[in-house]
């Protein structure tokens, strides 16, 4: 199965440097544009199924470059932003102000943030993998668009190249871009593996 995966257009919280998280913020006059732009460049992938997060942000998104190539949305909540709890419509320079500690952590070894209320990265990376297994097993469709998130494709990106979390920074994805994603059945299979072993560990 072939993967793609595209970063919603532009909203407005992404000028001003604010986590927009699970609100449902719409695209701006600039990511409505950036989405039709996208749908031209996705006629030529042969894409045969479109996934989306179901945040309207990407919703819209997703509608736009589907109606453009003839196909339908669906929404899968394993695709849905990261969680940030705390620091959840905050713009970054008042999370820098309020969580000192804690962004300086985020900034150099993002992997070892953990937060009352947030999703990890380890968490975040295993919710998506899990959902992208759920589809292969479907089989409906040899390529799929899921239409996502930044922290979302990160960590995708970072699994299918066999990269630590610790690198989650390295990863620029900009608004509508689009990153082919390459992951193995093998790899697929193993991640599910290691949830049912976490599921078996006592707690």
């Amino acid at each position: 199965m072939n993967w793609f995966f595209l970063r919603h257009g532009q909203i407005n919280s992404n000028l001003n440097k604010v986590y927009s998280g699970r609100s449902d913020e719409p695209l701006n006059a600039r990511g409505i544009e950036q989405a039709y732009q996208a749908a031209e460049l996705i006629k030529s992938k042969c894409i045969d199924r479109v996934v989306s997060s179901p945040l309207a942000r990407a919703g819209q998104t997703a509608t736009i470059v589907a109606a453009a190539n003839g196909l339908k949305v669906s929404f899968d909540k394993a695709f849905n932003e990261m969680v940030f709890g705390p620091w959840e419509g905050l713009s970054e320079a008042r999370v820098k102000q309020q969580y000192p500690l804690e962004w300086t952590l985020w900034n150099s070894q993002p992997h070892r943030l953990e937060l009352r209320g947030r999703e990890t990265l380890q968490q975040l990376q295993m919710r998506v993998i899990a959902g992208m297994r759920h589809i292969e097993a479907e089989g409906k469709g040899n390529t799929i668009l899921v239409v996502s998130h930044v922290a979302v494709i990160r960590v995708v990106a970072l699994y299918a190249q066999d990269r630590p979390l610790s690198e989650y920074k390295t990863i620029e994805v900009d608004n509508c871009q689009l990153l082919p994603v390459k992951i193995t059945d093998e790899a697929l299979h193993e991640s599910r593996r290691q949830r049912e072993s976490l599921r078996a560990i006592p707690r």
